[in-house]
């Protein structure tokens, strides 16, 4: 046994030598007797269920059996001599302490439920009933009682009464319509509720089975009746369906329909009762939220931006068609997979220079640029004069570059999306655009420089009349530079912008454009025997800008000029061809017999200012092949070269053919 106090009357066991047994036998015999009794005592309490418990009266524990040990989980030795309100749940501790504690020791016995916390943190309910021990002073000596564990009881208590407060709330709300069908009889009976959810009074329809039959919508009653069937021939006890019923005004409710059945020994139904619930504004939300959600799927699934979704166990939920296109995966390679597995694909992709990081953090960042090798299925975006504007060297990169931006959403749907950009012909347009301000700069710079220097010698020293007329000459050919390199710039920016004011297009016949321009430029000094061929139709058509087609025509001409010796002359032709589109088309081909180019030259022809090596000391802008190309790629058109360095080089110029009503007509026939 654990300690005990046991406090006997000493008043009334007083021992007086002369009640003394007269002999040692007997003495011994009562002493073996009472030791037997506290034995059965203690065995008594170790084995009961119930907390047997003493406290003083400051609420210190001086006696508990082992019941304690058990229902806490406190060792006993651990918890005498330390106060009861140590185990009380934190709200019961007034309670307790008011009815344990009372100085009123006319109410020995006492009674209250509480709760107790044990060593695991639990909660466990309580019945305690004591017994408070008094000396014959009246003062409170000690407090002995039990503890009984009456969890169960109150946990079930508990649950009986919400679930009588459920079903009152229930009760008061129940807004369904209340049908029962005897089958034995086949009458059947609506509740007023039934026949108000379809806007009719109780007395408006009869309580009949064709009532309801009637009222179904026609595309839902086969189906429905066949329900019913199906389920009168099953095993099942509870019947469900989901149809329309007609309302007054006309319109249809949307009626999720359940029943039970009451049947036989042999399995036939006897009776079948249930409810009507309307369900037509949970339908149309549901509607309205599948459409919601179609949008929202078609938006990302058309979207030129890849998407990619996680869950709130960080798995890859969805990819759309763009990520995949732009990375290459296949969608079950990635759908589902951990982000850490995720992370390593992206990373395996990557550039070594700009990688993907793992690491980076939720929420709205400042985008991370990436670059990932590109995608085998998808090659980067073709930069050219129709979708750019600028031709300067563009190189098809072996990496795509990414604008990667992460959110972190307040929900667990989709708590993490990745959003991945590709911004590779961003990149490259700020990379050409860079490049021509910087090559704009430094040619309209060394023109101005020289002009400047001239105005410098003139202002500063005395020239003979000679002289001067030469340095007035060399800074009026600057002069004329400049303003026929912002001529073509402007040009350049009028065609960019592809505005109606600034040019006008008509249907007209092509040879009387090219003999035009031919009549301009014999004027110029510089002007070489050209050889004319023409080997189509003098009506035949382009719509095309006059001015625009001539200045293309000028600026090839003056090329084939200025990069052959003027004893050789140059072959122009105009003809007609099918291009590999199956497109007519008519053109004009210029060849000289000049120095030519070498095929990294002709691949740069089209550059902004680029000037090949071998003719820096012939003067140009290095805009006029720039401006023919910008010029034949407004009108639809494309261009040929061909060229051999040391022999000459051959440029065609085609524009569509436009058929007048007699071609087409012939054409037909």
């Amino acid at each position: 046994m654990h300690e005990a106090q046991f406090t006997f009357d000493n008043q009334k066991n007083k021992m007086s030598k002369s009640n003394l047994p007269s002999n040692i036998d007997a003495l011994l015999l009562e002493n073996t007797r009472l030791s037997k009794a506290l034995q059965a005592a203690e065995l008594c309490f170790d084995q009961l269920s119930e907390i047997v418990f003493s406290i003083t009266e400051e609420g210190y524990l001086t006696f508990l059996n082992p019941a304690w040990e058990k229902m806490t989980g406190f060792l006993v030795n651990d918890s005498l001599h330390k106060p009861i309100t140590n185990y009380l749940y934190y709200d019961d501790t007034k309670k307790v302490s008011a009815v344990l504690f009372n100085s009123d020791i006319s109410q020995i016995e006492r009674q209250i439920e509480f709760r107790l916390v044990t060593k695991d943190r639990q909660i466990r309910w309580v019945s305690l009933t004591a017994k408070i021990n008094t000396t014959e002073n009246g003062e409170i000596r000690n407090i002995t009682g039990s503890l009984t564990d009456i969890t169960d009881r109150v946990t079930t208590q508990q649950a009986l009464t919400a679930s009588e407060e459920r079903y009152e709330l229930v009760a008061s709300s129940f807004n369904d319509g209340i049908w029962d069908w005897d089958l034995t009889n086949d009458s059947i009976y609506f509740s007023p509720r039934w026949k108000e959810m379809l806007g009719y009074a109780r007395d408006e329809l009869p309580n009949v089975f064709s009532t309801w039959q009637d009222l179904v919508h026609p595309d839902d009653l086969k189906i429905t009746l066949d329900v019913i069937d199906n389920f009168f021939k099953s095993n099942e006890t509870f019947y469900e369906s989901i149809h329309r019923l007609k309302h007054k005004n006309g319109s249809w409710v949307w009626i999720l329909d359940r029943g039970i059945a009451v049947r036989d020994s042999n399995n036939k139904p006897l009776r079948l009762f249930g409810s009507h619930t309307d369900m037509t504004r949970l339908r149309t939300t549901e509607e309205t939220l599948l459409q919601r959600k179609r949008e929202l799927n078609n938006v990302v699934m058309v979207s030129p931006d890849g998407i990619v979704t996680f869950t709130d166990e960080d798995l890859v939920s969805s990819v759309n068609p763009a990520f995949l296109e732009i990375t290459g995966f296949k969608q079950h390679e990635l759908l589902m997979i951990t982000r850490h597995q995720f992370d390593q694909k992206m990373l395996a992709i990557s550039h070594p220079e700009q990688p993907y990081h793992m690491e980076m953090g939720l929420g709205h960042e400042e985008p991370l640029l990436i670059q990932i090798t590109n995608s085998e299925y998808l090659p980067v975006q073709k930069i050219d004069a129709c979708n750019v504007g600028l031709n300067f060297q563009h190189k098809i990169s072996e990496y795509r570059t990414l604008r990667l931006t992460k959110y972190c959403l307040n929900n667990t749907i989709t708590p993490t999306i990745m959003y991945f950009r590709d911004v590779t012909l961003e990149t490259e347009l700020n990379r050409i655009k860079s490049e021509f301000l910087s090559v704009a700069a430094h040619e309209l710079r060394m023109p101005i420089a020289s002009m400047y220097g001239y105005c410098e010698l003139l202002l500063n020293r005395e020239f003979d009349p000679l002289m001067k007329r030469d340095i007035l000459q060399t800074i009026y050919g600057q002069c004329s530079s400049v303003v026929e390199m912002i001529n073509d710039l402007l040009d350049l920016a009028r065609i960019e912008m592809g505005s109606d004011k600034f040019f006008h297009f008509s249907l007209q016949p092509f040879i009387p454009i090219v003999k035009e321009t031919l009549s301009s430029l014999k004027m110029h000094s510089d002007f070489h025997k050209i050889e004319v061929h023409y080997f189509i139709d003098k009506s035949s058509l382009i719509y095309a800008e006059t001015d625009q087609i001539k200045r293309a025509l000028v600026n090839v001409l003056s090329n084939a000029f200025k990069y052959s010796p003027s004893n050789r002359k140059v072959i122009l032709e105009i003809k007609q061809r099918v291009n590999d589109k199956g497109v007519e088309e008519i053109g004009v081909t210029v060849e000289d017999k000049g120095i030519g180019m070498s095929p990294q030259q002709v691949a740069r022809l089209f550059e902004r200012f680029w000037r090949a090596d071998n003719v820096r000391d012939i003067v140009g802008s290095g805009l006029g092949m720039a401006l023919v190309k910008e010029i034949v790629d407004f009108h639809q058109g494309e261009i040929d070269v061909e060229s051999v360095l040391g022999e000459g080089t051959k440029i065609g110029l085609w524009f569509p053919l436009r058929l007048t009503n007699e071609d087409k007509i012939k054409k037909l026939g």
